[in-house]
């Protein structure tokens, strides 16, 4: 083929055709240059957007002190929930007091659960 051809028409798809002057071999190393020149710049083009997908899950500022919040939070409301706990087990305690406390640790047991819920949804968030 390249001793009969010394022009081609190159079919690049979706009505594009490229008049390139030379044979196949010739086009062929042309296309190869151009190949390896192109492949870097793909190759950035496609770690900035595999960079965008990853600060898409990352946390966002709001999110993060949310999340430093929560643990302080979480913390404080195991403390106040063991502390009532401990009065349950003190002989001592005064019958009018129970069902105030039985609804104050269902209060504390409900809150807790919910921040619970919502610190694991921002480390799995934040481990993504």
């Amino acid at each position: 083929m390249d001793k009969i051809v010394d022009a081609l028409f190159v079919f690049r798809g979706e009505g594009v055709v490229e008049n390139f002057p030379g044979n196949y071999s010739d086009f062929r190393a042309y296309e190869n240059s151009n190949e390896a020149e192109e492949a870097p710049v793909e190759k950035v083009i496609e770690k900035k957007i595999e960079e965008k997908k990853k600060s898409k899950n990352a946390l966002s500022f709001d999110e993060k002190r949310e999340f430093g919040a929560l643990e302080v939070e979480i913390e404080r409301l195991q403390k106040r929930k063991l502390t009532i706990e401990n009065q349950f087990l003190n002989v001592e305690i005064d019958a009018d007091d129970i069902p105030k406390k039985s609804e104050e640790l269902q209060e504390i047991a409900n809150e807790l659960e919910e921040k619970e819920e919502r610190w694991l949804e921002l480390s799995m968030k934040q481990e993504d």
